[in-house]
């Protein structure tokens, strides 16, 4: 090999390592801007509004499993300032993607489809589904497959939600579903006869019949873990925004991956998740039992 071949070789050598030491360095300042940009200017986080993930209280507070998870992971980053905004369920994600919502802390199920648009933590919860039914149960349904065989039954669902997937999945027929937007449709077109049941995660049921089912006259149909033969549990994670360039996204996953650091400890034994999320129900039974590279590979 000539000298002048060797200088070029070890000028192009020489150019390439200075590439990527410049790109690392861009990328761990893009990562850091981010967390500098949260701390300075506040990050927006979409809710969907309802127990026991999300929602606001009567003194104008906001709490929930999810939105408690981000309370103190940013906090633990130094991001305190922290606005919500509640809207359906079906405009969390399209609004990250947009760019509207920096994050969404509403109890987003893991699936290979959302993971092409949003980021996921580890995530928080495993559970199955259930819906409302009126007190009595005056048409003996207890699972989806119980929507598809009777006749006449509707079910109402969350718009977006994984409560339709399942359903069709487990046999109802497309004429048997009714999207709505949120909690207080699918509530209220169940009182109004419209729909004979409304469904969503298990937890999320289970908290209706506890504070409103008197009340109101509903129940829970009973938690649905099976569908299609198959064993089921949907799992929650808070999502992040992507951004819009390349370059975004790099330091979204940095910022992600930090906040998941941070999350793990949180939810490790004594870590003080677990007497938080108890106050809605959360117990040992919903630990998540697969990871998010799992369930961003396969499956519901």
């Amino acid at each position: 090999m000539n000298v002048l071949l060797k200088t070029k070789l070890a000028t192009r050598l020489a150019s390439t390592i200075v590439a990527i030491a410049l790109a690392g360095t861009a990328v761990a300042a893009n990562a850091q801007s981010l967390k500098e940009k949260y701390r300075n200017e506040g990050v927006v986080v979409g809710l969907a509004g309802y127990a026991p993930y999300g929602y606001k209280l009567i003194d104008g507070t906001f709490t929930g499993e999810q939105v408690e998870v981000v309370k103190h992971v940013l906090g633990k980053m130094g991001i305190n300032k922290i606005s919500y905004k509640v809207m359906s369920f079906g405009a969390l994600i399209p609004g990250m993607v947009a760019g509207r919502l920096n994050m969404a802390a509403a109890g987003i199920y893991i699936r290979p489809k959302r993971c092409k648009a949003v980021l996921f933590s580890q995530p928080t919860f495993g559970q199955g589904a259930a819906y409302v039914v009126k007190k009595g149960n005056p048409k003996n349904l207890h699972n989806f497959k119980d929507i598809a065989k009777t006749e006449g039954a509707i079910l109402a669902v969350l718009a977006g939600g994984t409560e339709y997937t399942l359903a069709k999945k487990d046999g109802v027929p497309e004429e048997k579903l009714m999207q709505i937007s949120d909690k207080a449709a699918g509530i209220g077109a169940v009182l109004a006869g419209r729909a004979d049941g409304f469904a969503l995660s298990a937890l999320a049921i289970a908290d209706i019949a506890r504070t409103a089912g008197d009340l109101i006259g509903v129940e829970s149909s009973g938690g649905i873990t099976e569908i299609a033969g198959e064993t089921y549990q949907g799992h929650g994670a808070i999502a992040f925004s992507k951004g819009q360039t390349e370059a975004d996204l790099k330091a979204a996953m940095i910022f992600r991956d930090e906040f998941t650091a941070i999350l793990k400890g949180y939810l490790a034994a004594g870590g003080g998740y677990a007497e938080m999320a108890g106050r809605w129900g959360f117990t040992s039974a919903e630990r998540p039992s697969k990871t998010m590279k799992e369930l961003c590979g396969s499956g519901l």
